[in-house]
């Protein structure tokens, strides 16, 4: 499928005169293909860009071709679990082919810039979405001086500020006005699910077990065909569980152990 992707030119692939900035996968005309904008300048987060933005296609193409038209759209619970999935196995194709330890270093500080964005983060994005519409729940004015007020305090508490782990300057105060998810209800939180998810599915399929592949490749095709929790546990993975962010943070540390002996083996 992705080789028709490129020789058929589903993707708006290099830069432009007038281009929209970013990257992005449409699935929604249903009965063809996925069109997909990307701006590649050859660098690697390009090609990560890529691969995440082809794991979109790959859901909208096997579903569209699996499922009738009203189910074929998979729900935001599980819509960034092929994308990460595709960076996940891009990361570990790259370790294995890449010795150069100052290579390595980048490679494995990208994927632990990655938990940070897409767990840690979005977390403390999710539950600062919370609070706010609590806030309105309330009855409590929603003005732009609270919702600072609110920013600042769960970030600091994130981020050890009070006990100088890291400090949080006043002015990130005001950093929730930027994002545009929060003028959207509820999506921040599914960048964390997807993550953990697609970990422990990469996880099973990367250690060779053909069953998980065939469970993944299904899940692919399933579209909306049933709740999002039950789609995930026919994969392989129950959210329910600790497991999927278990294993999440155990292929965190063991990043940073290659990154310490990496480090180490420079100092010597």
């Amino acid at each position: 499928m992705i080789e028709r992707a490129f020789r058929e030119r589903w993707i708006d692939l290099l830069p432009n005169d007038g281009k929209r900035s970013g990257a992005y996968s449409s699935g929604g005309v249903y009965d063809v293909h996925p069109y997909m904008l990307i701006n590649f300048n050859g660098k690697y987060s390009d090609v990560s860009a890529l691969a995440h933005e082809l794991g979109h296609t790959m859901q909208s193409y096997f579903s569209n071709h699996t499922q009738p038209y009203p189910l074929a759209g998979y729900p935001i619970f599980v819509a960034e679990v092929a994308s990460t999935f595709n960076e996940s196995l891009l990361n570990d194709y790259m370790l294995k082919q890449i010795k150069d330890d100052d290579t390595r270093l980048s490679l494995l500080g990208n994927y632990l810039e990655n938990i940070k964005g897409t767990v840690f983060r979005q977390t403390q994005f999710a539950e600062f979405e919370l609070r706010m519409h609590e806030m309105a729940q309330k009855g409590q004015p929603v003005t732009g001086d609270a919702l600072a007020k609110l920013y600042l305090d769960i970030t600091r508490r994130y981020y050890g500020h009070d006990q100088g782990v890291c400090i949080v300057d006043d002015y990130v105060a005001h950093e929730w006005s930027m994002i545009p998810h929060f003028y959207r209800d509820f999506y921040v939180f599914q960048y964390a699910t997807s993550f953990t998810a697609s970990e422990a599915l990469a996880a099973k399929v990367k250690s060779g077990d053909a069953a998980a592949t065939k469970r993944y490749l299904a899940f692919l095709g399933a579209g909306g065909s049933k709740y999002p929790i039950d789609l995930l546990k026919d994969a392989g993975v129950d959210l329910t569980t600790d497991e999927p962010l278990d294993l999440a943070v155990r292929s965190m540390n063991r990043v940073m152990d290659e990154m310490e002996m990496l480090l180490a083996a420079k100092a010597r």
